[in-house]
């Protein structure tokens, strides 16, 4: 009697125990994986906050529907969550802080402006929570110290030598010598304008080049483009570099119009790339040439199938192709699921220590970049990214430069015709 009365309590524990398990597993699958995305939705520089919000949407659906959230977290979806940093890197910290501040947050995106990221850095960092900062492109970035901060993308540094080939290789097709070219800089007064002026100006200068106009604006006061326009005029600049966002290039682009003013435009990536410049120019967009980060039809991202599955759904939803802020942000997002589903853990400092193992040779999602990606451990910098040249034709940007990553062959901006035709 005693011995059924004891197999009959070990049975109802047994079942207990299987039972609350259960519930725990049910419980585990139902609670997302939280990120935290900080974006400029309003603003100035709301349209970049629009990128990034549209790309989160993608992402959810990709994880959630397509992979079927964290299977190694027993299928537990993906929540990514935006805090609205304004477009005032004075005003972003606060918000930012709160919502950490909240919990439950396992990876911080970080902000593609790179003033505003940062101004988060330091409080990610005390939150140890690990950022992978998107597009922002400041190499300043990577050089603080921190251990929680992550930069996929091309740094500003890196820009210059690209747009310098491109140049020297447009020369070539035209027949002009590269000393003749008068070489004008403009630029945002923030964090990014100003990394990527200083570095056009260190490495151009060091190739002997002609910087005949070098001048930066405030974004906030910017109001008349006309007498910028009328100085790069004065000084005969024929290749004209600017650092801008889509509020300022409209503000530029229309003077230029007004003045019959047409260099040769070689951007340094952001607005130059954003759908907003098409809506802002329409047919007059074609034949404008900038570096970026990153361009959606680069090799990395048009061979890799589950990127091509978010670019056709970003498409057929919002009816445009996927920017450079959107996929910098994309690609982050990927990086860190794939580095939660290799740990099976939303531990922040676990999930941190993966992120240093991965590169383009074990990581599927950093393949979608150009070149051999790989983090530095010290500094959280994919010491292996590379930019890229797009220009703009039929309507929409698509890479040009260098041939490894083009999908594309480059038009004479003048005629938008193969050079020789």
């Amino acid at each position: 009697m005693q011995r059924k009365l004891f197999f009959t309590v070990v049975g109802i524990l047994l079942v207990s125990s299987m039972l609350l398990i259960g519930c725990r597993r049910q419980e585990q699958g139902d609670e997302p994986v939280r990120f935290l995305m900080s974006a400029m939705m309003s603003g100035p520089n709301a349209e970049s906050g629009r990128q990034v919000s549209m790309a989160a949407q993608t992402a959810e659906w990709y994880i959630n529907t397509v992979l079927g959230g964290f299977p190694s977290l027993g299928g537990r979806p993906i929540e990514l969550v935006i805090v609205d940093s304004t477009s005032d890197a004075a005003q972003a910290a606060a918000p930012f802080e709160h919502a950490l501040g909240t919990g439950g947050f396992s990876v911080v995106i970080g902000n593609p402006n790179s003033s505003i990221s940062l101004v988060n850095q330091p409080i990610a960092e005390a939150f140890q929570i690990p950022q992978i900062v998107s597009a922002a492109a400041n190499a300043a970035l990577s050089q603080g110290g921190f251990q929680f901060t992550f930069q996929p993308s091309a740094t500003a540094p890196l820009f210059i030598p690209m747009q310098l080939d491109f140049i020297e290789h447009y020369a070539e097709l035209l027949g002009i010598p590269l000393a003749d070219l008068r070489f004008g800089i403009i630029y945002a007064d923030d964090a990014w304008g100003t990394d990527n002026a200083a570095n056009q100006r260190l490495q151009f200068g060091a190739r002997g080049l002609n910087i005949v106009f070098d001048q930066s604006y405030n974004v906030p006061t910017f109001t008349d483009a006309t007498p910028l326009v009328t100085a790069l005029m004065a000084a005969g600049v024929n290749v004209l570099l600017p650092s801008s966002y889509p509020s300022d290039l409209s503000l530029i682009f229309t003077a230029m119009g007004v003045l019959n003013f047409s260099p040769l435009i070689v951007g340094g990536g952001a607005a130059m790339t954003w759908p907003s410049l098409f809506v802002d120019l329409g047919a007059a967009v074609n034949g404008i040439v900038s570096s970026d980060a990153w361009v959606w039809d680069q090799r990395g991202a048009r061979e890799h199938e589950g990127w091509v599955m978010m670019n056709d759904f970003y498409e057929r939803t919002f009816g445009e192709f996927i920017p450079g802020q959107a996929g910098p942000t994309l690609y982050s997002i990927m990086l860190a699921y794939e580095a939660i589903e290799r740990i099976g853990s939303t531990d922040p400092v676990l999930i941190r220590d993966e992120l240093r193992r991965m590169n383009a040779e074990n990581s599927q999602w950093f393949r979608v970049i150009n070149g051999q990606g790989v983090f530095n451990p010290a500094t959280g910098q994919n010491t292996g990214a590379q930019p890229v040249i797009m220009q703009w034709q039929n309507n929409r940007p698509t890479a040009v430069f260098p041939v490894q990553y083009a999908a594309s062959s480059l038009l004479n901006p003048a005629t938008m015709q193969p050079f020789g035709q």
